[in-house]
């Protein structure tokens, strides 16, 4: 008897709402979200004074879980409609639509205002726009240098040219070997007046040359994006 009536005090105990509070928060800070959201429902669930941060924890770890529409749809538990803006806009930027996430974070005011437009500055960044995000956050000053897909198309002219310009040596040399070679070929073939073999190694060497030329504007493309990363982690690594 007296057993029993001690398991009823510790499953009493385990049920109180404060004590399933203390577990949700070690569960958060253990980095157990998953754990944590069930916890923090249902001390939402027993308590009757559970406020704003309780839904804020659950929208973090929903967050954490890439839960991210369900994250959007529990910030309309949030009173403040200014928190409600910067977690709805917290939440579409970790999903990765900056877009949308700018919806909400350009109607967040003080205290959230500096944290949603470092969020602005960084999603302009992650779409490459670092002019953009410059007028929401300092950027490193080394900005990247771009080369010109339409030069790259020119210089391809030449077959491995538009490689070489991207730095792209070996593609370069591949590219003039590959080209080069066919076109001896089908000069070979012609010579000899091997009309058949002639016409098949022109048109190998009429594709290669094309495929050369969209190689190297490819390659200034591949170049800039590269920079455009390069520069990107730069920035992260500050912020």
């Amino acid at each position: 008897m007296t057993i029993t009536i001690l398991l009823l005090i510790c499953q009493a105990e385990l049920f109180e709402p404060q004590n399933m509070l203390k577990f949700a928060e070690h569960c958060y800070a253990q980095e157990d979200y998953a754990a944590a959201l069930h916890e923090y429902r249902r001390y939402l669930f027993l308590s009757d004074s559970a406020g704003e941060e309780i839904y804020e924890r659950i929208i973090e770890c929903l967050t954490r879980l890439g839960r991210y529409h369900e994250a959007i749809n529990e910030s309309e538990n949030i009173n403040d409609i200014n928190k409600r803006n910067y977690f709805r806009g917290l939440a579409f930027f970790t999903a990765g639509e900056v877009d949308s996430s700018r919806t909400y974070l350009h109607c967040v005011a003080i205290p959230y205002e500096n944290d949603a437009r470092k969020l602005i500055g960084l999603g302009y960044a992650y779409e490459f726009n670092f002019d953009e995000a410059a007028n929401y956050i300092d950027l490193p000053q080394n900005k990247p240098s771009y080369k010109e897909p339409a030069l790259g198309a020119l210089l391809s002219l030449c077959p491995g040219g538009g490689q070489f310009y991207a730095g792209r040596f070996g593609d370069g040399l591949y590219s003039f070997l590959l080209v080069g070679t066919a076109a001896l070929l089908s000069y070979y073939y012609y010579d000899r007046d091997e009309d058949i073999k002639f016409g098949f190694t022109l048109g190998a060497a009429i594709i290669l040359y094309a495929g050369n030329i969209y190689g190297g504007i490819n390659s200034v493309r591949n170049y800039n994006y590269y920079e455009n990363e390069k520069y990107l982690q730069e920035i992260l690594e500050v912020k």
